[in-house]
């Protein structure tokens, strides 16, 4: 287990959806890291307390950062495909770009993500504590991975995607979101594959992944043949492989 405790786990604060409309705006007219860490910390005065990096104004300033502007090298490429496909789209048709960003960049909110679509599929809720104790499992018994699990699971109420029952601390889903356009769908699978930390993976694995529970029919693979960073190989009789291209 003391391998599990040295892994970062980085979204750790409840962040939402037009903090993260705002970052990606930013971003996307090419301001410069200090002129859009600014910008961030504008947008939050008031709204999150706390002054310098380690406070909580300071971590969350952090996680919308890591997703949308300073993300691994990586996920440049998917990033600055997602900022072309975010111009035009407005509120819930945004989320899945969102969403596929967090997969990507921050591998503790996908497996929060996965463990609570998992549970989701199998009983048709999911109680924090039961996320908390399988997150546990593979992050470490820390009271920091606790705390995380819980703000990442209140982001996703916050943004409409969970949605808590009458038992306090016991989620049930919300109704499934699809984003308009062809591109979304290899775009979708590319942030899956980039979360996986592979080159190549499952198509059926990805397409049916428990992390994408939130979205509908969006995740596709139409498209996939004109991707310049994709390509499918048929492995065996009958698995469907998706490749990211070196």
């Amino acid at each position: 287990m003391s391998g599990t405790t040295r892994r970062i786990i980085g979204f750790d604060r409840k962040i939402r959806l037009d903090w993260l409309d705002a970052t990606a705006e930013w971003t996307a007219q090419g301001l410069s890291a200090a002129e859009t860490r600014a910008q961030v910390a504008r947008l939050l005065d008031g709204q999150v307390a706390g002054d310098g990096p380690h406070s909580a104004r300071g971590k969350t300033m952090t996680v919308l950062l890591h997703v949308w502007m300073a993300v691994p090298d990586v996920a440049v490429p998917l990033r600055d495909d997602a900022l072309t496909l975010l111009a035009g789209r407005t509120g819930r048709d945004r989320l899945p770009l969102h969403w596929g960003m967090c997969l990507a960049t921050y591998p503790f909110f996908r497996d929060v993500a996965a463990t609570t679509g998992r549970l989701l599929a199998l009983q048709g809720s999911a109680a924090l504590s039961q996320i908390a104790r399988r997150m546990a499992e593979s992050w470490g018994e820390r009271t920091t991975v606790a705390r995380a699990v819980q703000r990442v699971v209140r982001s996703c109420v916050e943004w409409g995607v969970l949605v808590e029952t009458r038992r306090r601390g016991v989620f049930s889903p919300a109704e499934k979101v699809v984003a308009s356009g062809d591109a979304v769908g290899p775009w979708l699978l590319e942030a899956g594959l980039l979360s996986s930390g592979r080159r190549e993976y499952p198509l059926r694995g990805l397409v049916d992944g428990a992390s994408f529970y939130p979205l509908g029919s969006t995740l596709s693979v139409g498209g996939v043949s004109r991707h310049p960073r994709l390509e499918l190989c048929r492995q065996g009789l009958d698995e469907d492989v998706v490749v990211l291209k070196t």
